[in-house]
């Protein structure tokens, strides 16, 4: 019993805070014998990301780059980086600012989202321009991560498809539920573009998606179906119904996850 309570406890932790970096990779891709390249990606603002680049043996243009949820850094989603390989994708992942081997960053755990993590995930999408004259992606996210590939999503014209795993929808709303579901405050940051918000990503959009694929949990306590009904241009939404939170979405059933996943891609 103390374990149970242990564990929901856990979950709603993460879930309230939702910046949670970690600098130190448990693991390597090399680890599992994935050929990867490290690169380093700067910034106009002196930023430097560090990114890891898988390839497909036979050459693809098809690429899709993956942005964290906010909690540990990028060495954790190797699993899902695994499976796009195995769908055919090239991968692209890389840690935001403060995060993993990327620059250093002060993180607030009580601060939502930083303003910062756009011009990270547009750095990465410009260096993939830049470095392998990639002109269309597809961009897949968890958490944070989702609601970012929305937004920036929405603004690049190279965007194909996006896939959002347990997306946040905006600031004001997610401040308002963590403090009526979790009893907890949370700051959001000053001077965040609107236009890089979910429920606003396609008021003035840049891009013309071909789709976009909504995950997530009906037990989630922040975000459920209902939850994400504001986002606009869903042409899939994916209900995850024995995730007990869209943290879980993945671990849940990997197998039909990815199957959804591929034959969305694939549409």
């Amino acid at each position: 019993m103390k374990q149970i309570l242990f564990i929901l406890l856990s979950v709603i932790y993460c879930q309230a805070n939702a910046l949670h970096p970690s600098r130190e990779y448990k693991v390597l891709p090399s680890k599992f014998g994935m050929t990867y390249k490290e690169e380093k990606i700067a910034q106009k603002d002196g930023a430097i990301l560090n990114g890891w680049f898988f390839e497909q043996p036979k050459k693809t243009t098809n690429w899709v780059v993956i942005s964290a949820s906010g909690d540990g850094n990028m060495g954790d989603n190797l699993e899902i980086v695994n499976a796009f390989l195995s769908a055919g994708y090239n991968v692209c992942t890389y840690d935001y600012r403060g995060f993993g081997s990327s620059s250093d960053f002060e993180i607030d755990p009580d601060l939502f989202i930083y303003p910062q993590f756009i011009s990270d995930l547009n750095a990465v999408l410009d260096y993939l321009r830049k470095s392998r004259a990639i002109t269309k992606f597809d961009l897949y996210g968890l958490g944070i991560g989702a609601g970012l590939s929305i937004g920036v999503g929405a603004q690049r014209p190279e965007t194909r498809k996006v896939i959002a795993d347990g997306p946040w929808t905006g600031l004001e709303f997610m401040k308002k539920q963590i403090k009526e579901k979790l009893n907890k405050d949370i700051n959001i940051p000053f001077g965040f573009d609107k236009n890089y918000e979910p429920v606003h990503a396609f008021d003035k959009p840049k891009a013309k998606l071909s789709g976009l694929m909504i995950i997530v949990s009906p037990k989630d306590l922040l975000i459920g179906p209902n939850e994400v009904k504001g986002i606009r241009n869903v042409t899939q939404t994916y209900v995850v119904k024995e995730s007990p939170s869209n943290s879980e979405n993945f671990l849940t059933d990997k197998d039909l996850y990815f199957e959804k996943i591929k034959k969305f891609l694939a549409q």
